[in-house]
Parts: C-alpha cells; structure tokens; sequence
C-alpha cells in the first residue's frame, strides 16, 4: 500500500499565546484528503509565549519616547532602529531551527508548507537553503503577498519554489499534489514562481460556508497560559475606508464576507468539546461588520458553550445603527465578552475625518463610556504621526484622553506607518501636496513599507504635547487590568 505523501508546516509564529489560525485552516483540508500533516512549532520546542500589552513597568515609557521621537535625527533613524527591533522580535526560534533541521537530515517531508510575515525574510531565506540542499519543494504564502514588487522579490528567494497569493483553503490540496507529482505549479491562479511574471492574487473566497473547522490538534495546548480558542466569523473589514490600514488589502482582508451564524456556533461548539477549553479571541477585522453575527454570538453564546468567555475587536463608526449601543454592550457583557477593542487613533475630529474612519469623536467618547459602565475592558489603537497632524489635533487627542482615561484599560500606540497598496499611497501618489512637510523618501517591497520624513512633527510645540499623551498612555497601561479581562492580559 503506498504511504500517504508527508507534509511539513512550518510555524513561525513565536509570539502568540493561542494556536495560529492560519495553520490550522491549512491542517484541517489536507488532513482531510489523506496527507500526513506534521506541524513543526516554536512554542513546543521551549520557545516562551509572549504577551504584548501587559501591565506596564518603568522601561516601556522610555522604549517608547525612543520609538515616537520626532526630533530630527531620530526621525532619520527611525527605520534603521525598527529594522533591528524587527530582526529582534521576528527572529527565528533557535531550537526549532535546530530540530527542523535535525529533521531534515533524519526523515525529509516531501514538502514544506510556509505561512509567513514580510518581517520573516532572514527565517524564509534560511529554510529555503536547507530545502534546496535536500531538493525538497517549498510553497510560500501569506497575508502580505499580494503586491506584485513584493512577490517579484520575495520569489527570488533561493529554495522557494513558488508563493500563492490569496486565500489557499480551498486550493492547498491540489497545490500540493501538483508540486508532489512534479507538475506545473505556474499555471495556477494565484502562484508565482522565479523566472516569470508575478500572478495577481486568487479572488477572494466567497463560499465561506464550506470552510472546514480549523484543525489545532497539533499545538502544544499543555504549554500555553490559558486555553484560548481563535475563532473568524467572517474576512475583511465591511467598513473597508481607513486610509492607513494595510488589513483590507492583504491576504484574507480583501473584501468583506461573513459565514452564517450557525456555522460558527457549531465550531464554537466543536473546538470546545475538542480542546477543552471556553475562552475565545474572535480575530475578526471588525466583528461587528456583520451585525446579524454580532447579535447572534451576544444571543446565543451561553447556550452554545456555557461559561464561555470572549474578546473581540469593533468598529465604532457614526453611519447608523452598528450594534454598539449601551443595551446592546450590556447584552454582550452578560454573554461572556470580557474586552472589547477598536480603534481610536486620534482624538481630533479634523484628523479623523482625513483617516477616513467614518466616525466622530463624540461617538467613540459615548462607546468608551457605555462599554465601561457595561462592565467591558475597553482597548483602543492609536496613531501619532499621521501626514499632516498638527499641534491642535495632538492637544485635542491629549485632552480626549484626559477626559476617558480612567474608562480605558490598554492603549496600543503606533507611529504612522506607509504601506504600499493602501489607500494613502495611491491619495499621496495622486496629490502629494495634499500631506504637507510629508517627505516619501522611497518604498522598501520587501518589507512593505516606505522610508519618509515628517517634517512638522519635528517642531517643538508638537514634541511637548506628544510627550503628554505618551505619559498619559504609560499611567493608563500601568493600572491593573479588571479580574475578569485578566485571563485576556496580553492578547490585543
């Protein structure tokens, strides 16, 4: 009898305290089909499970200064230092290196399967050479993988035999059995390989109905803090307008679609009964995009898993009913949602309206105060340094902190970040003028970003009152958390 084809995935996701969702949506349909699916991960070679966010000690206000200065020469260094903190925070596992290695040597696969971040480049390269070495073929993919001078770089790599761009689940079978049977992997939608042109991402996914239920059997679960379940009700963001955000144009993000509600209380169901466990962090983008989801998981998530407790992420926009009112927040809190995030990123309405959130100010002030009072761990984002904030709109985001800052338990801080593909590249490329003292010095494909300068950030007055919001963001992250969000302390 012939012996099933053996795949190795590969998990360079070191940093999370919960299964890879991604991984597990790739297990679940090849084991299905008969492959022998091994998993090779971090965290059950001793690698430590990471948390962000964290009550804050006396290091992380000065790490952050370092990172959101805008002094002119910091503004210089700014890439170079976040190139190395990068190389730091993404590096590869040591001895996972060394077992995937070791296992090379002793018992080949027949393939390795890679789902990667652009900042696992210097990993990527490395298992690309010991593929090569023992001629074993290597499909690269990932959310990023989808702008075509990103592929045409990354694609050159040695020992990678091709990248698929796209949403692989209901594909990676015969991917796989095509790059088994040697034939042409190029002819696939969404592949890309050395030597021809970039192909364009597979169309996003529709029939997300027949999604198979995430297969996490293999991840160490004896070795996380607690047992979290990730779970996604839908893809994409319904939103879809935010001129800085790099989700909605990346991987599974493209387009919003949701699947029905009673498949996702069945998975609920299933992944508990499976890993023991009733804690759930829904990575939706927004989860509220769908709002017969929002209200159907608030309705019936008691009755689906009982003392089920769960986090998600929302979006507050002022377009109409979004499920987010105080009734509704009060509901969720008594379903089992313990923390509830979205993003802020700016406390001034000029700002606001120039990121495209479709929102207002009064509305995220009304949501932080309804979700607090609700019983929420309320999280938000933040963004300093979008092209063209000024003194005025630093001092209206100083003071909406000031005026919420007991109502808030995280803050999330991020300095602007340019990404190809989104919608401010193609604002910038079509009017620069319209970001004035915004200097693009040029984009890095690689690593999907751009080097720039901003130039008004460097002004005193500017520097002071950011100073001001980052202390008040290290007094807010200082405080502990509320005892029922600490099972969650580190995951948003």
């Amino acid at each position: 009898m012939k012996t099933a084809a053996r795949i190795l995935i590969v998990d360079l996701n070191n940093f999370a305290r919960y299964p890879t969702l991604a991984i597990g949506c790739l297990v679940a349909p090849l084991r299905a089909a008969g492959f022998q699916v091994e998993v090779l991960s971090p965290l059950a070679n001793g690698a430590p499970a990471m948390v962000h966010e964290q009550r804050e000690t006396w290091l992380e206000p000065l790490k952050r200064r370092l990172s959101f200065s805008t002094h002119p020469l910091m503004q210089r260094l700014h890439e170079p230092l976040r190139a190395i903190h990068a190389r730091h925070h993404f590096r590869a596992h040591a001895p996972t290196l060394s077992q995937l290695q070791a296992r090379l040597a002793r018992d080949a696969p027949d393939i390795i399967l890679l789902s990667a971040y652009l900042e696992h480049l210097p990993t990527v390269a490395w298992i690309g050479q010991q593929a090569r070495a023992r001629r074993i073929p290597v499909l690269l993919g990932g959310p990023a993988f989808t702008h075509p001078q990103t592929l045409q770089i990354w694609k050159q790599l040695e020992g990678i035999t091709a990248i698929f761009a796209g949403e692989a689940d209901f594909v990676i079978v015969e991917l796989v059995r095509t790059l088994l049977q040697g034939g042409d992997i190029s002819v696939w939608p969404g592949i890309s390989v050395a030597g021809t042109d970039s192909r364009p991402a597979l169309p996003p996914l529709l029939a997300l109905d027949r999604l198979p239920v995430p297969d996490f059997s293999d991840f160490p679960w004896e070795r996380y803090p607690h047992r979290i379940i990730p779970v996604m009700t839908g893809r994409g963001c319904s939103w879809n307008v935010c001129t800085f955000c790099s989700d909605v144009i990346t991987g599974n993000g493209r387009s919003f679609r949701s699947r029905p509600l009673a498949r996702v209380l069945a998975e609920l169901r299933q992944q508990a009964e499976r890993y023991q466990g009733r804690d759930f962090i829904f990575l939706d983008l927004k989860l509220n995009s769908n709002l017969t989801i929002w209200r159907g998981l608030i309705d019936n998530m008691q009755q689906t898993v009982a003392g089920a407790r769960w986090i998600a992420t929302v979006h507050v926009d002022g377009q109409g009913d979004n499920g987010l009112d105080a009734k509704t927040l009060q509901a969720a809190r008594a379903s089992g949602l313990t923390r509830i995030s979205f993003g802020l990123e700016t406390g001034s309405q000029a700002l606001v309206r120039r990121m495209g959130k479709g929102t207002r100010v009064e509305r995220n002030a009304r949501f932080i105060q309804d979700a607090y009072q609700a019983g929420l761990s309320v999280r938000c984002s933040m963004m300093l340094g979008y092209p063209g904030e000024t003194v005025a709109d630093l001092v209206a985001t100083r003071d909406f902190l000031e005026a919420h800052q007991l109502q808030l338990d995280r803050i999330r801080p991020a300095r602007f970040k340019a990404i190809p593909g989104t919608r401010f590249e193609k604002l910038y490329r079509h009017r620069p003028g319209r970001f004035a003292g915004f200097e693009l010095l040029g984009w890095d494909y690689r690593l999907g970003r751009a080097d720039y300068r901003n130039h008004p950030a460097s002004d005193p007055a500017y520097r002071r009152i950011k100073r001001d919001i980052l202390a008040l963001i290290h007094a807010i992250n200082s405080r502990p958390l509320r005892d029922e969000a600490r099972q969650f302390d580190g995951l948003m």
